[in-house]
Protein backbone atom coordinates (compact mmCIF):
# COMPACT_ATOMS: atom_id res chain seq x y z
CA UNK A 1 0.00 0.00 0.00
CA UNK A 2 1.17 3.60 -0.57
CA UNK A 3 3.08 5.06 2.37
CA UNK A 4 0.68 7.99 2.88
CA UNK A 5 -3.07 7.39 2.67
CA UNK A 6 -5.84 9.89 3.40
CA UNK A 7 -9.48 9.03 4.12
CA UNK A 8 -11.77 12.04 3.57
CA UNK A 9 -15.30 11.98 5.02
CA UNK A 10 -18.05 14.27 3.77
CA UNK A 11 -16.36 14.18 0.38
CA UNK A 12 -19.43 15.26 -1.61
CA UNK A 13 -19.76 18.59 0.21
CA UNK A 14 -18.04 21.85 -0.65
CA UNK A 15 -15.06 21.37 1.66
CA UNK A 16 -14.91 17.64 0.96
CA UNK A 17 -14.58 18.22 -2.78
CA UNK A 18 -11.89 20.83 -2.20
CA UNK A 19 -9.99 18.46 0.10
CA UNK A 20 -9.99 15.71 -2.52
CA UNK A 21 -8.88 18.21 -5.16
CA UNK A 22 -6.07 19.74 -3.09
CA UNK A 23 -4.72 16.43 -1.78
CA UNK A 24 -4.64 14.99 -5.32
CA UNK A 25 -3.00 18.07 -6.80
CA UNK A 26 -0.55 19.03 -4.03
CA UNK A 27 0.49 15.76 -2.40
CA UNK A 28 1.50 12.15 -2.88
CA UNK A 29 -1.31 10.85 -0.68
CA UNK A 30 -3.44 7.98 -1.90
CA UNK A 31 -6.98 9.32 -1.50
CA UNK A 32 -10.03 7.41 -0.29
CA UNK A 33 -13.20 9.49 -0.23
CA UNK A 34 -16.52 8.70 1.41
CA UNK A 35 -19.84 10.38 2.04
CA UNK A 36 -23.25 9.44 3.36
CA UNK A 37 -24.56 8.45 -0.06
CA UNK A 38 -21.32 8.02 -2.01
CA UNK A 39 -22.81 9.59 -5.15
CA UNK A 40 -19.63 10.59 -6.94
CA UNK A 41 -17.39 8.24 -8.87
CA UNK A 42 -14.86 6.67 -6.56
CA UNK A 43 -16.67 7.90 -3.44
CA UNK A 44 -17.70 5.17 -0.99
CA UNK A 45 -20.93 5.35 1.02
CA UNK A 46 -20.29 5.78 4.75
CA UNK A 47 -22.60 6.81 7.56
CA UNK A 48 -20.17 8.05 10.20
CA UNK A 49 -22.83 7.53 12.90
CA UNK A 50 -22.51 3.76 12.28
CA UNK A 51 -19.70 2.79 14.65
CA UNK A 52 -19.08 -0.67 13.23
CA UNK A 53 -19.04 0.55 9.64
CA UNK A 54 -16.56 3.29 10.52
CA UNK A 55 -14.25 0.68 12.05
CA UNK A 56 -14.64 -1.54 8.98
CA UNK A 57 -13.87 1.21 6.46
CA UNK A 58 -10.87 2.53 8.36
CA UNK A 59 -9.64 -1.01 8.89
CA UNK A 60 -9.99 -1.82 5.20
CA UNK A 61 -7.98 1.14 3.93
CA UNK A 62 -5.73 1.77 6.93
CA UNK A 63 -5.28 5.50 6.25
CA UNK A 64 -2.40 7.33 7.83
CA UNK A 65 -4.70 10.33 8.21
CA UNK A 66 -8.48 10.81 8.40
CA UNK A 67 -9.90 14.23 7.50
CA UNK A 68 -13.43 14.66 8.82
CA UNK A 69 -15.37 17.16 6.71
CA UNK A 70 -18.74 15.57 7.49
CA UNK A 71 -21.04 17.63 9.71
CA UNK A 72 -24.60 18.62 10.52
CA UNK A 73 -24.46 22.32 9.59
CA UNK A 74 -28.04 23.61 9.61
CA UNK A 75 -27.80 25.92 12.61
CA UNK A 76 -31.55 26.59 12.95
CA UNK A 77 -32.67 23.00 12.40
CA UNK A 78 -30.18 21.82 15.01
CA UNK A 79 -32.35 23.51 17.65
CA UNK A 80 -35.14 21.08 16.72
CA UNK A 81 -33.31 18.04 15.30
CA UNK A 82 -31.08 17.80 18.33
CA UNK A 83 -30.52 14.06 18.29
CA UNK A 84 -29.43 14.04 14.65
CA UNK A 85 -27.15 17.05 15.12
CA UNK A 86 -25.48 15.51 18.19
CA UNK A 87 -24.98 12.10 16.56
CA UNK A 88 -23.21 13.59 13.53
CA UNK A 89 -21.28 16.43 15.17
CA UNK A 90 -20.30 14.71 18.41
CA UNK A 91 -20.95 10.97 18.71
CA UNK A 92 -19.63 10.20 15.22
CA UNK A 93 -16.44 12.18 15.89
CA UNK A 94 -15.85 9.83 18.81
CA UNK A 95 -16.33 6.87 16.46
CA UNK A 96 -13.74 8.27 14.06
CA UNK A 97 -11.37 8.82 16.97
CA UNK A 98 -11.88 5.19 18.05
CA UNK A 99 -11.01 3.98 14.57
CA UNK A 100 -7.99 6.30 14.36
CA UNK A 101 -6.77 4.91 17.67
CA UNK A 102 -7.18 1.29 16.62
CA UNK A 103 -5.40 1.67 13.28
CA UNK A 104 -2.86 4.36 14.16
CA UNK A 105 -4.21 7.20 12.04
CA UNK A 106 -4.03 10.94 12.61
CA UNK A 107 -7.43 12.68 12.69
CA UNK A 108 -7.96 16.15 11.24
CA UNK A 109 -11.35 17.47 12.35
CA UNK A 110 -13.15 20.60 11.12
CA UNK A 111 -14.88 22.70 13.76
CA UNK A 112 -16.41 26.16 13.98
CA UNK A 113 -16.39 29.66 15.43
CA UNK A 114 -19.84 28.87 16.86
CA UNK A 115 -18.16 27.28 19.87
CA UNK A 116 -17.80 30.91 21.07
CA UNK A 117 -20.47 33.33 22.30
CA UNK A 118 -19.33 36.18 20.08
CA UNK A 119 -19.31 38.80 22.82
CA UNK A 120 -15.66 39.83 22.41
CA UNK A 121 -14.22 38.66 19.09
CA UNK A 122 -10.53 38.15 18.27
CA UNK A 123 -10.66 34.64 19.69
CA UNK A 124 -7.48 32.60 19.98
CA UNK A 125 -7.17 28.87 20.50
CA UNK A 126 -6.84 29.54 24.23
CA UNK A 127 -10.12 31.47 24.49
CA UNK A 128 -12.81 29.73 26.53
CA UNK A 129 -15.61 28.24 24.39
CA UNK A 130 -19.12 29.38 25.33
CA UNK A 131 -21.57 28.27 22.60
CA UNK A 132 -24.94 30.05 22.52
CA UNK A 133 -26.81 27.67 20.21
CA UNK A 134 -27.24 23.91 20.04
CA UNK A 135 -25.18 23.57 16.86
CA UNK A 136 -22.23 25.18 18.63
CA UNK A 137 -22.75 22.90 21.62
CA UNK A 138 -22.64 19.78 19.42
CA UNK A 139 -19.46 20.95 17.70
CA UNK A 140 -17.80 21.65 21.06
CA UNK A 141 -18.90 18.23 22.30
CA UNK A 142 -17.27 16.70 19.21
CA UNK A 143 -14.03 18.54 19.95
CA UNK A 144 -14.06 17.35 23.55
CA UNK A 145 -14.74 13.73 22.58
CA UNK A 146 -11.86 13.82 20.14
CA UNK A 147 -9.47 15.33 22.66
CA UNK A 148 -10.46 12.75 25.29
CA UNK A 149 -9.93 9.77 22.97
CA UNK A 150 -6.94 10.66 20.82
CA UNK A 151 -3.57 12.36 21.08
CA UNK A 152 -2.65 12.50 17.39
CA UNK A 153 -5.21 15.01 16.12
CA UNK A 154 -5.63 18.52 14.78
CA UNK A 155 -8.85 20.50 15.12
CA UNK A 156 -9.23 23.25 12.53
CA UNK A 157 -11.85 25.80 13.57
CA UNK A 158 -13.12 27.92 10.73
CA UNK A 159 -16.00 30.28 9.91
CA UNK A 160 -18.16 31.83 7.17
CA UNK A 161 -17.08 29.08 4.79
CA UNK A 162 -17.88 29.66 1.13
CA UNK A 163 -16.83 28.56 -2.34
CA UNK A 164 -17.90 26.89 -5.54
CA UNK A 165 -18.03 23.19 -6.39
CA UNK A 166 -20.45 21.08 -8.41
CA UNK A 167 -23.81 20.23 -6.82
CA UNK A 168 -23.16 21.75 -3.40
CA UNK A 169 -25.81 23.38 -1.27
CA UNK A 170 -26.15 27.15 -1.24
CA UNK A 171 -23.60 29.12 0.76
CA UNK A 172 -23.61 32.85 1.50
CA UNK A 173 -21.66 33.93 -1.58
CA UNK A 174 -23.65 31.74 -3.97
CA UNK A 175 -26.86 33.08 -2.44
CA UNK A 176 -25.81 36.71 -2.84
CA UNK A 177 -24.66 36.17 -6.42
CA UNK A 178 -27.84 34.29 -7.32
CA UNK A 179 -30.19 36.90 -5.90
CA UNK A 180 -28.36 39.97 -7.16
CA UNK A 181 -27.88 38.51 -10.62
CA UNK A 182 -31.69 38.27 -10.81
CA UNK A 183 -31.96 41.90 -9.71
CA UNK A 184 -33.65 40.82 -6.47
CA UNK A 185 -33.10 42.86 -3.32
CA UNK A 186 -31.61 41.17 -0.27
CA UNK A 187 -31.40 42.04 3.42
CA UNK A 188 -28.12 41.27 5.15
CA UNK A 189 -27.21 41.71 8.80
CA UNK A 190 -24.64 44.36 9.65
CA UNK A 191 -24.21 43.34 13.30
CA UNK A 192 -22.68 39.88 12.75
CA UNK A 193 -18.93 40.07 12.24
CA UNK A 194 -16.47 37.39 11.22
CA UNK A 195 -13.72 36.23 8.87
CA UNK A 196 -15.00 34.86 5.53
CA UNK A 197 -13.04 31.75 4.52
CA UNK A 198 -12.68 30.30 1.03
CA UNK A 199 -13.03 26.51 1.18
CA UNK A 200 -10.01 26.05 -1.10
CA UNK A 201 -7.81 27.81 1.47
CA UNK A 202 -9.13 25.72 4.36
CA UNK A 203 -8.50 22.53 2.37
CA UNK A 204 -4.91 23.64 1.76
CA UNK A 205 -4.49 24.32 5.49
CA UNK A 206 -5.72 20.79 6.23
CA UNK A 207 -3.10 19.39 3.87
CA UNK A 208 -0.42 21.42 5.63
CA UNK A 209 -1.61 20.08 8.98
CA UNK A 210 -0.97 16.59 7.64
CA UNK A 211 2.36 17.33 5.98
CA UNK A 212 3.74 19.18 8.99
CA UNK A 213 2.28 16.63 11.42
CA UNK A 214 0.99 19.30 13.80
CA UNK A 215 -1.28 18.59 16.75
CA UNK A 216 -3.79 20.59 18.74
CA UNK A 217 -6.41 23.23 17.97
CA UNK A 218 -5.92 25.80 15.20
CA UNK A 219 -7.98 28.77 14.07
CA UNK A 220 -8.04 28.84 10.27
CA UNK A 221 -10.01 31.58 8.55
CA UNK A 222 -9.64 34.57 6.28
CA UNK A 223 -7.64 37.36 7.91
CA UNK A 224 -10.13 40.18 7.17
CA UNK A 225 -12.86 40.83 9.74
CA UNK A 226 -16.03 42.14 8.10
CA UNK A 227 -19.75 42.22 8.80
CA UNK A 228 -22.01 40.07 6.64
CA UNK A 229 -23.30 43.29 5.06
CA UNK A 230 -19.78 44.47 4.20
CA UNK A 231 -19.01 41.01 2.84
CA UNK A 232 -22.12 41.10 0.62
CA UNK A 233 -21.06 44.47 -0.79
CA UNK A 234 -17.60 43.10 -1.62
CA UNK A 235 -19.25 40.14 -3.35
CA UNK A 236 -21.31 42.56 -5.44
CA UNK A 237 -18.19 44.52 -6.39
CA UNK A 238 -16.14 41.48 -7.44
CA UNK A 239 -18.98 39.89 -9.40
CA UNK A 240 -20.03 43.15 -11.03
CA UNK A 241 -23.46 43.24 -9.40
CA UNK A 242 -25.60 46.08 -8.05
CA UNK A 243 -24.73 46.70 -4.40
CA UNK A 244 -27.67 49.09 -4.04
CA UNK A 245 -29.90 46.01 -3.92
CA UNK A 246 -28.34 45.09 -0.55
CA UNK A 247 -30.09 46.52 2.51
CA UNK A 248 -28.51 46.39 6.00
CA UNK A 249 -30.61 44.99 8.85
CA UNK A 250 -30.11 43.83 12.43
CA UNK A 251 -30.01 40.18 13.49
CA UNK A 252 -33.16 40.55 15.61
CA UNK A 253 -35.15 41.41 12.47
CA UNK A 254 -34.53 37.93 10.99
CA UNK A 255 -36.26 36.05 13.82
CA UNK A 256 -33.90 33.11 13.39
CA UNK A 257 -34.51 30.04 15.53
CA UNK A 258 -30.92 29.86 16.77
CA UNK A 259 -28.91 32.73 18.21
CA UNK A 260 -25.76 33.69 16.30
CA UNK A 261 -22.50 35.02 17.75
CA UNK A 262 -22.25 38.74 16.98
CA UNK A 263 -18.46 38.88 16.73
CA UNK A 264 -16.70 35.54 16.38
CA UNK A 265 -13.59 36.88 14.65
CA UNK A 266 -10.40 34.83 14.96
CA UNK A 267 -6.75 35.47 15.63
CA UNK A 268 -4.96 32.97 13.36
CA UNK A 269 -1.29 33.60 14.15
CA UNK A 270 -0.82 30.08 15.52
CA UNK A 271 -1.99 28.51 12.26
CA UNK A 272 0.02 30.94 10.16
CA UNK A 273 3.23 30.09 12.01
CA UNK A 274 2.81 26.33 12.43
CA UNK A 275 1.08 25.57 9.12
CA UNK A 276 2.96 28.13 7.07
CA UNK A 277 -0.18 29.57 5.48
CA UNK A 278 -1.07 33.13 4.48
CA UNK A 279 -4.70 33.81 3.68
CA UNK A 280 -5.46 36.16 0.76
CA UNK A 281 -7.79 39.16 0.99
CA UNK A 282 -11.54 38.75 0.71
CA UNK A 283 -11.53 40.27 -2.77
CA UNK A 284 -8.70 38.01 -3.96
CA UNK A 285 -10.53 34.92 -2.65
CA UNK A 286 -13.79 36.02 -4.25
CA UNK A 287 -11.98 36.62 -7.53
CA UNK A 288 -10.60 33.08 -7.36
CA UNK A 289 -14.09 31.71 -6.82
CA UNK A 290 -15.42 33.78 -9.72
CA UNK A 291 -12.76 32.34 -12.03
CA UNK A 292 -13.73 28.82 -10.96
CA UNK A 293 -17.38 29.52 -11.74
CA UNK A 294 -16.51 30.90 -15.18
CA UNK A 295 -14.29 27.92 -15.95
CA UNK A 296 -17.13 25.58 -14.99
CA UNK A 297 -19.57 27.46 -17.21
CA UNK A 298 -21.60 28.80 -14.29
CA UNK A 299 -22.18 32.43 -15.24
CA UNK A 300 -24.81 35.09 -14.84
CA UNK A 301 -25.51 38.04 -17.09
CA UNK A 302 -23.13 40.47 -15.40
CA UNK A 303 -20.26 37.98 -15.73
CA UNK A 304 -21.01 37.46 -19.42
CA UNK A 305 -20.51 41.16 -20.05
CA UNK A 306 -17.06 41.23 -18.46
Amino acid sequence: MPEERALITGANGLLGQKLVEVFRRESEYEIYSCDLNGKREGCMPLDITDHQRVIEIVGAFKPTVIINAAAYTNVDKAEVEREAAYKINATAVGYLADAANIFGAKLIHISTDYVFDGLKGNYTEDSKPEPINYYGKTKLAGENLLISKLTDFAILRTQVLYGFAPDVKMNFVLWVVDRLSKREGIRVVDDQVGNPTLADELAFAALKACQRDVAGVFHVSGFETVSRYEFARQIAEVFGLDASLIAPIKSDELNQTAKRPKNSSFICLNAQMKLGIAMPSVKDSLSRMKRQMKTSGVVHQSMKRQ
